[in-house]
């Protein structure tokens, strides 16, 4: 059974085509709307019924589309008739380089993103050029931030080769996009339920990256590429990153696409702001008790260090930063 992106089908007629291969299918609509837990009953009492006369160990889902649509999928597949194949085809670059794979499910509950879920791997992501590179080319770029990401933490060759990049383009995004999975499975298979914390590490630019893309209702990629920029600047403050090691990352032609919550005046101290900013912090998944979470800083590029902090901390620093700029 195919569950799909409804605007796959719309503007391609190759994937029309394609869906024709399918004994069943189903479409939805992307976006967050399509997680929420309190539109998912509907949703599988269609599953269901589509799926009746079709046995547990003949059914597989395909999932065709972007993040939300494979988390829908991954969840239906992990609870449907008890478990059942499972096999995404990624439609966006987010989806390729980072959501359809490490085997997390999720609905939102209440607003809050990802709140309930499952660990339920695919048994196989298959990448299409095509469908990838029929996206506009100003999607490639909200790719980037999750690139970057595996690249910091992984060092090495992939860091030494990506560094030198100086355009984002989606053949650039291809082009790496094997490199980027397998370090993020690196990460991924020592820890793969997030019982030793070790997958935290993936969380890296994703604290005040999900606060901006929350409060601003910023592309996800976007707002984790302002959270990598964050991160940074606070390791440095910290002391954690070296100048000689912040200025490795901050001089590579490829950080220049790097944004800065400062100077594109996301940051603020008014009030109002703040309170909901640290309504967004509690919400994290990472939070280990009532106002702590770990946080992922760097030592050096190969180098992340997990470090336990306050929420006031986190608000402090976002202060801190945007007094920074007022004095620069």
């Amino acid at each position: 059974m195919l569950i799909y992106d409804k605007i796959l089908a719309k503007k391609s007629k190759a994937f029309r085509q394609w869906m024709k291969s399918f004994d069943l299918s189903y479409g939805v609509q992307a976006g967050e709307e399509l997680k929420a837990v309190e539109n998912f009953p509907k949703h599988i009492q269609h599953l269901v019924k589509l799926c009746e006369n079709t046995s547990s160990r003949r059914l597989t889902l395909v999932v065709a589309g972007g993040g939300s649509v494979g988390d829908f999928g991954g969840f239906v597949a992990s609870i449907l008739k008890r478990g059942v194949g499972l096999v995404h085809v990624p439609s966006t670059w987010l989806a390729a380089i980072d959501s359809a794979h490490g085997g997390k499910t999720a609905l939102n509950v209440a607003g809050s993103k990802n709140q309930i879920g499952t660990f339920y791997p695919a048994k196989q992501t298959v990448l299409v050029k095509d469908l990838l590179l029929a996206q506009p080319e100003e999607r490639s770029f909200e790719a980037f931030s999750e690139l970057i990401k595996i690249a910091l933490l992984e060092g090495g060759e992939f860091w030494r080769k990506l560094r030198a990049e100086k355009e984002v383009t989606s053949e650039m995004v291809w082009r790496y996009l094997p490199q980027a999975i397998a370090g993020k499975m690196r990460i991924v298979n020592k820890d793969p339920q997030e019982k030793s914390g070790h997958r935290h590490l993936l969380n890296f630019g994703h604290t005040v990256g999900h606060v901006f893309e929350a409060y601003y209702e910023l592309p996800h990629g976007i707002a984790i590429n302002y959270g990598l920029d964050f991160a940074l600047k606070w390791s440095a403050r910290q002391g954690i990153l070296s100048a000689k090691a912040e200025e490795e990352i901050r001089t590579a032609p490829v950080s220049a696409y790097l944004l800065s919550a400062e100077r594109d005046e996301l940051l603020s101290a008014r009030e109002s702001v703040l309170k909901k900013w640290n309504q967004l912090l509690l919400q994290d998944k990472k939070k280990n008790s009532s106002r702590r979470l770990r946080f992922i800083f760097m030592k050096k590029v190969g180098q992340p260090v997990i470090k336990e902090v306050s929420v006031d901390e986190i608000l402090m620093e976002l202060c801190r930063q945007k007094e920074d700029e007022l004095h620069d």
